[in-house]
């Protein structure tokens, strides 16, 4: 929230600096503003207070909205708010114009003789009509963003990019075997995995002459004593190499989209479960919800499988991590949601249509697996639920599900 807003107050910051060297000259604006001290003094006060009152009054409107969404959505898409660019900006423009005309006003005199900085004072007032412009933006902006089927939008977008960026990475050959055995090294701290640095960890497994197999993913929560990775070689890992393993992870309090693959799926699954909740009951936005969830699991499927191994410049392997599984994604979207649903046949259904459009893609036997069985699921609790008569328009989709898993399995 702080990098977009501080360079614009940087910027106009140093214009405003830059001001005292144009205060003396007649570039005949005298049309836009030809006053005396004190009117520039009012003017530039003016405009310096309104910014800030503005600022205030609608970004403590805007927290107001973001308690509202957190409680009918997820707390944990409120960082997609906080990462929004158009608020950086709207931000940035107030205050940098606030900073730029207390700059200007200290160049005011009164006299003898009297000091008007014309281009500073006319910048100054085309300013706050940006900002006034800004700030109608902003709030068409945030009347958009803060709704259900925007803001699940904007999880998926940021999520198939995460798709992409990590089934880029293609596999060079098959997986080899995983060993087993090896010396573990264990955090010393707590905190979900952001991040970890393969080429650090390559230049373990080569120090060891080995390989380095590593236990806890991407966005997997490690607290002191859970094992980060074992490494398997021919040296036994010092107190340097233990030093580089554990540098080589990134962790955080919270998980990120960064290279994290579940975590867009698990943000969209958390609004569709607060959607389903008695407390909320809006079963349009569940649905909307799966319909970013199947987008974004035939994305996944429609890409090659990305590599777990990691090889050297000569192609060995050294670093062996837990690869994307489809049918782990699969369960995430599907489970929980499912189990929560029901009493709510809109949901049933739309969950139904998306394991049908799932199935249709190129899947590994454990994905078609799952695949089914969420669809006998699904179809067993309609079943429980309703009337023979409410169940039809159910069995006619788990039916498509099966065929579309019987033409996708064929020759």
């Amino acid at each position: 929230m702080w990098l977009i807003p501080s360079a614009f107050v940087v910027a106009l910051a140093a214009l405003g600096f830059l001001t005292r060297y144009a205060s003396g000259a007649h570039l005949g604006l005298g049309f836009l503003f030809d006053g005396e001290p004190g009117a520039a003094q009012l003017v530039l006060s003016t405009i310096a207070s309104a910014t800030m009152t503005v600022v205030s009054v609608v970004y403590s409107i805007l927290l107001v909205a973001l308690s509202l969404a957190s409680m009918q959505f997820s707390t944990r898409i409120l960082h997609e708010v906080v990462r929004d660019r158009v608020s950086q900006m709207t931000l940035g423009i107030f205050v940098g114009t606030f900073v730029y005309c207390l700059l200007v006003l200290r160049l005011v005199r009164v006299g003898p003789p009297p000091v008007v900085p014309e281009v500073g004072v006319v910048f100054a007032i085309v300013l706050s009509l940006a900002a006034m412009g800004q700030l109608l933006l902003f709030l068409h902006h945030i009347t958009q963003l803060i709704q259900a089927n925007h803001l699940v939008a904007r999880v998926a977008d940021n999520a198939a990019v995460v798709i992409d960026r990590v089934f880029s990475i293609r596999a060079e050959r098959p997986p080899e075997p995983v060993p087993i055995g090896g010396v573990e090294i264990e955090a010393d701290a707590a905190g979900y995995v952001q991040g970890i640095d393969h080429d650090a960890l390559v230049d373990v497994a080569t120090r060891c002459e080995g390989r380095v197999v590593v236990e806890a993913g991407i966005g997997r929560f490690a607290a002191p004593g859970v094992t980060l990775v074992r490494v398997v070689g021919e040296l036994s890992p010092d107190a340097e190499v233990v030093d580089l393993v554990r540098a080589a992870f990134d962790l955080g309090p919270v998980r990120i989209a960064q290279d994290d693959v579940e975590w867009g799926v698990r943000q969209i699954v958390d609004v569709a479960l607060k959607a389903v909740s008695p407390a909320v009951n809006d079963p349009s936005t569940a649905c909307t919800c799966v319909d970013h969830l199947t987008r974004l699991l035939v994305h996944a499927a429609r890409r090659p499988q990305p590599g777990s191994d990691v090889r050297d410049r000569h192609g060995v392997v050294r670093v062996q991590a837990p690869g994307v599984d489809l049918a782990v994604l699969i369960d995430l979207a599907v489970s929980q949601l499912r189990q929560y649903v029901r009493t709510d046949m809109a949901v049933i259904l739309r969950l139904l249509r998306l394991l049908a459009t799932v199935a249709g893609a190129p899947l590994s036997l454990r994905a078609r697996e799952r695949v089914r069985v969420h669809a006998r699921l699904l179809l067993t609790q309609a079943r429980a639920a309703f009337a023979p008569e409410d169940v039809v328009e159910a069995e006619a989709r788990h039916d498509r599900v099966e065929r579309a898993l019987g033409r996708a399995g064929s020759p």
